[in-house]
């Protein structure tokens, strides 16, 4: 452990002492609006301002971190931050305040997807999880211990405002100090909230509702403490509480998720936090000051679970190589719910009085309570062995989700070999001289076919088709190996490949087809060659016990709409592609022979009954296949 760590000191450092100015900050600003006597809804839009600019931060970050580095985006995060909060030390103008909290929120998300690229970058699949509780260790230690700065000084003049600046300020040394090289950025594709919404109604809420309430209590219990007399160090006391019940609840609450129908858990954690929300406020009034702080470490410990519960339930949901996508989604999503939160529940507290700020948070997990009881409703849970383990992420350090174990840990890309970048550069001004080229290559070095082939089949100009048929004139041996490296890093090209071969070369349908289903979506087919005949036919099945219901559900999906593409547009060749997909999968066999029942085109063109086809073809012998090999 210590050595996995010891290489990123400096990294973890420079993280702790910005959270540090962070977690001050965010304690300073509403006690020195209270003091100045700002409204309670102008405090809370001033402090919501801090969700729309991580959410405008996550939108923008990669792209700056692609035109100038890691570094310097991390040198001007911290340096923006320090000049922001300088500016809020100079005027208690409310507007002034709000753009420099958002231009921080902005800062914030930099920062951390700076610290995510180059932890994930140092990480390999045995050391994600560690560097992923470190670094949240370090977040939640670094704000915990910042709402004790705030008794450092008087908080109506600047001097805490400058120790802030000094600490974003002093986050950068260790880093910009360091002898490590920033890391190459990955590209990442993001999902929209409707697909989110759609693939896991329940999932896209629960971040939702999550936002709203977390972002409500800890950026409002300040004022709320304020108005029942809690300042100087006894207030530090109640926010740290609060800090470190969202920290320590994720540990059994965790454990809990793992062993319980996570949907069935959530409901008992609502049902229970109901009431706990609802009496914090009568502990203050009768005084009961150690109640009231472990009953808000109670509320805020709960609603931090909120977004790690409604990742695994979202995870469970969308396939492996759709996650990254969705955490990216899911960010979003609860970034709004930030945004939403304080500003409605500061609107509740300036009407209905300070004690408002916990019914509003009562009556948002009362509804998010009614939507659990829907949804166990509208759709079956999942086996608790299927269900995706829980993965601790606190709020502020939610951008670290390339660390997540349970999204699958992307290698540095290879880059192109010279003759593929040179073939490229060729195709987007001359596709034919590319492709003559590349014949010329494939004739000279046959192990580099497969490279060249899937680099040129991804430019725009470029027929798949005709590439595929130069390439295997000049190495004809190597068509399966071309196909499943297609398949593997352009699967759309690949279902242009399928259609071309079946209006051209239907003899070798049968066997690319296998090859490339064996390698999309989720690559399950095995990575060595079986030595005889008999094994290399019990290879072509596809091991589908130990896929996740998601990919599993994608993998039928994928092998589905390729037999009814083939039944509905080339019926002359769908019982090949059938007895293909069958042999690769023979649990799908009663599917793809519906499919084959089903399509018009089949009864319309062709004339064969399909008890006069070959043996191996034939629809009885596909059901009798699916009854063999269907697991009990």
């Amino acid at each position: 452990m210590i050595l996995t760590l010891l290489p990123l000191v400096s990294l973890y450092i420079s993280c702790f002492i910005l959270m540090l100015g962070f977690g001050l900050i965010g304690i300073l600003l509403p006690v020195r609006m209270g003091i100045e006597g700002t409204e309670t809804d102008v405090i809370g839009l001033v402090l919501a301002m801090y969700a729309v600019g991580m959410l405008l931060g996550g939108l923008y970050c990669r792209s700056l971190i692609a035109r100038v580095g890691y570094i310097r985006v991390f040198a001007a995060s911290a340096a923006l931050s320090a000049i922001a909060i300088l500016a809020c030390s100079l005027t208690m103008n409310v507007w002034v305040w709000g753009a420099m909290r958002g231009l921080m929120g902005f800062c914030i998300a930099c920062s951390f997807a700076v610290i995510d690229g180059w932890l994930s970058h140092a990480a390999t699949e045995k050391t994600r999880g560690r560097m992923l509780a470190t670094s949240q260790i370090t977040i939640m230690a670094a704000i915990f211990c910042g709402q004790f700065l705030l008794n450092i000084a008087p908080a109506d003049n600047s001097t805490l405002f400058t120790i802030a600046a000094m600490l974003l300020t002093m986050g950068l040394v260790p880093l910009a100090m360091s002898r490590r090289s920033g890391p190459v950025l990955q590209e990442t594709h993001g999902m929209s909230l409707l697909q989110i919404l759609k693939i896991s109604p329940l999932g896209a809420v629960t971040c939702c509702f999550g936002g709203v309430l977390y972002g409500s209590i800890m950026n409002l219990l300040p004022v709320f403490a304020g108005g029942y007399g809690i300042s100087g160090f006894m207030l530090s006391v109640f926010m740290a509480s609060a800090v470190l019940g969202a920290f320590l609840l994720q540990l059994p609450i965790g454990m809990l998720s793992d062993r319980l129908d996570r949907r069935t858990l959530l409901f008992g954690l609502l049902v229970i936090n109901i009431l706990t929300t609802i009496a914090i406020p009568f502990a203050a009034n009768y005084n009961l000051t150690t109640l009231m702080m472990i009953l808000t470490g109670i509320s805020t410990g709960v609603f931090s679970c909120l977004y790690p519960m409604s990742i695994s339930e979202t995870f469970d949901r969308v396939r492996t190589s759709d996650m990254a996508a969705a955490m990216g989604g899911l960010l979003s999503i609860y970034a709004i719910g930030s945004i939403i939160g304080p500003i409605t529940s500061s609107k509740a507290m300036e009407i209905w009085g300070n004690d408002a700020l916990f019914g509003f948070l009562a009556t948002f997990e009362l509804a998010l309570l009614l939507f659990v009881v829907y949804r166990m409703r509208a759709r079956p849970s999942l086996p608790i062995s299927e269900q995706e383990g829980f993965v601790m992420h606190t709020d502020i350090g939610s951008g670290l989700y390339d660390l997540d174990p349970r999204i699958p840990h992307q290698e540095d890309e290879t880059p192109n070999s010279l003759e593929a970048q040179v073939a490229i550069t060729i195709a987007e001004s001359n596709p034919g001289a590319a492709v003559r080229m590349v014949k010329e290559l494939t004739q000279s070095s046959p192990e580099k076919a497969a490279e060249l082939y899937t680099a040129l089949a991804q430019v725009d100009d470029i027929d798949v088709g005709r590439l595929f048929a130069s390439i295997t004139r000049a190495a004809p041996g190597l068509s399966l190996e071309i196909a499943e490296a297609l398949a593997d890093n352009a699967p759309e090209q690949a279902t242009e490949l399928v259609q071309w071969l079946s209006e051209h070369r239907p003899n070798e349908l049968s066997d690319i087809v296998t090859a490339i289903i064996n390698h999309i979506p989720s690559n399950p087919a095995p990575a060595t060659e079986p030595d005889n005949t008999e094994t290399q036919e019990e290879s072509l099945a596809v091991d589908t016990s130990d896929m996740r219901p998601a990919d599993l559900e994608a993998y039928h999906e994928s092998a589905t709409e390729l037999v009814t593409h083939f039944a509905e547009n080339h019926p002359e060749q769908a019982y090949d592609i059938a007895a293909a997909v069958v042999e690769t999968v023979p649990e799908m066999a009663s599917d793809v022979v519906d499919i084959l029942h089903d399509s018009d085109n089949l009864d319309d063109n062709i004339s064969m009954d399909i008890n006069d086809r070959p043996d191996d073809y034939e629809v009885n012998d596909l059901t009798d296949k699916t009854t063999a090999d269907k697991p009990t």
